[in-house]
């Protein structure tokens, strides 16, 4: 089992979770976290409703501290432990993080 060291430092502050949560009603995120058997999962997920399956549009919270999105790639509801929380990526509208274009020039 890793042991990871390095969390997500404001993963249990309040404004950092309201954050989250107003960005992935909007837009899609991944999430980078270590699960309880101590293996790291990686996670593209949104609160928007449009996406949510129609008899769920709106989401609970669970327990304090556990935020339930829905899961793109597996199309299912799960949760993050917010102390479990490596990193959080806002990947914007879509489910791909916006292509990078290299100014790079190899000298001749």
């Amino acid at each position: 089992m890793p042991n990871v060291i390095e969390f997500e430092p404001r993963r249990n502050d309040d404004d950092y979770r309201r954050e989250i949560e107003s960005l992935l009603k909007n837009n899609y995120g991944e999430f980078t976290f270590q699960k309880v058997d101590g293996s790291i999962r990686y996670m593209k997920c949104t609160l928007k409703p449009e996406v949510l399956p129609e008899q769920n549009n709106q989401v609970s919270q669970a327990k304090p501290g556990i935020l339930v999105v829905w899961d793109t790639e597996i199309e299912g509801f799960r949760s993050v432990r917010y102390d479990s929380v490596i990193r959080y990526t806002n990947l914007g509208p879509t489910t791909e993080p916006k292509p990078q274009e290299s100014t790079w020039n190899q000298a001749e």
